[in-house]
């Protein structure tokens, strides 16, 4: 997959903030799988390039540049955060060490943070303590998607970064450049155009052609009894990615509550307009939101350890209780 660079004209501000000296605290705020992260990846490289081209981007020849590619730049440390998973104390420790030593190969030593909301309490408090006297030559961006989780007297030691908003259509016609045929990429862009990461990363794991089904089935259990739904989440427990499976419910619940607000060209899953509507008109609001809250929490969920049938259970429970008067608390409590 090929590395979305920006036009000079979308770098335009980043080029300003490099010629005007670049902070030494930063943050990049944006979704996951948002086009964000490879802006990141672009500042960072032309941060540590030797030769940086008039308009603020990084040459791609030099050494600096040649040791990003092959993953090995010895100024250049990045902290990471699986899905649901915290970073630890000790790594920021192992961070503010490393910020201290004299860059090895470029101008500058650069640490990367994301998520940064990610941070345990101790994790964030040690980090304050690099960002209140950080090193000479030393950089710090983080990344997040929930800014406002990140702790106060952080978030004033950082300078926003402005990187450029994603073009209308931009979405479709980026995935289309990487082979996917145009109505799947359409039909990926409906949900993800400000992810077009993240809408690549479904595409590859086939996502998209095990979607059909799946709505097919969400769509007639509410329809049918409670031992339904406790039946399809012991098959899905078994063999489906519940992550993947969020997606898709998102998207629904979504369309169930554009419907609901009258805005019917705006939906996702325009193939099941007419059987989204019947059931937007006779969903109860207080129950979609609380379903909606649900799959939304559902990382945090995982990253506890729970009980993955049990909690799909649940999670069907409380969706085909959208359209009846009982509702099933279990997965928050």
């Amino acid at each position: 997959m090929s590395a979305q660079r920006p036009t000079p004209a979308e770098w335009q501000p980043i080029q300003s903030l490099l010629q005007a000296g670049l902070p030494q605290a930063m943050l990049a705020v944006g979704e996951s799988g948002s086009l964000v992260g490879q802006y990141c990846d672009e500042l960072q490289q032309v941060a540590l390039c030797f030769a940086p081209s008039a308009q603020g981007l990084s040459c791609g020849t030099c050494r600096s540049c040649r040791l990003l590619v092959e993953g090995n730049h010895p100024d250049l440390l990045v902290i990471t955060a699986e899905t649901g998973k915290r970073i630890a104390i000790d790594a920021v420790r192992h961070a503010n060490d490393f910020l201290a030593y004299t860059p090895q190969v470029s101008a500058r030593r650069w640490l990367r943070v994301e998520p940064a909301e990610a941070l345990t309490a101790a994790a964030a408090n040690a980090l304050l303590k690099t960002l209140e006297e950080p090193a000479a030559r030393a950089h710090i961006l983080l990344l997040s998607e929930r800014p406002s989780q990140l702790l106060a007297t952080i978030r004033s030691r950082l300078q926003r970064l402005s990187f450029p908003a994603p073009r209308p259509g931009q979405c479709v016609l980026w995935l289309e450049g990487l082979g996917i045929p145009p109505a799947e990429a359409l039909w990926l862009s409906r949900q993800f155009a400000n992810r077009p990461l993240r809408a690549w990363q479904l595409w590859e794991s086939g996502w998209v052609t095990r979607c059909p089904s799946w709505i097919d089935m969400l769509l007639s259990l509410p329809q049918q009894s409670p031992v339904a739904a406790l039946r399809l989440a012991d098959n899905w427990a078994k063999d489906v990615d519940l992550l993947l499976l969020r997606e898709l419910m998102l998207s629904l619940l979504a369309d169930l509550l554009r419907l609901r607000n009258h805005r019917p060209d705006s939906i996702v899953h325009v193939d099941y307009l007419q059987s989204l509507e019947v059931m937007a008109q006779s969903a109860q609001a207080i129950s979609l939101w609380e379903t909606l809250e649900e799959w939304i929490r559902l990382p945090e969920s995982l990253a506890q350890n729970r009980n993955v049938g049990m909690m799909l259970e649940t999670l069907l429970l409380n969706w085909i209780s959208i359209w009846s008067r009982e509702k099933v608390h279990g997965i928050t409590s």
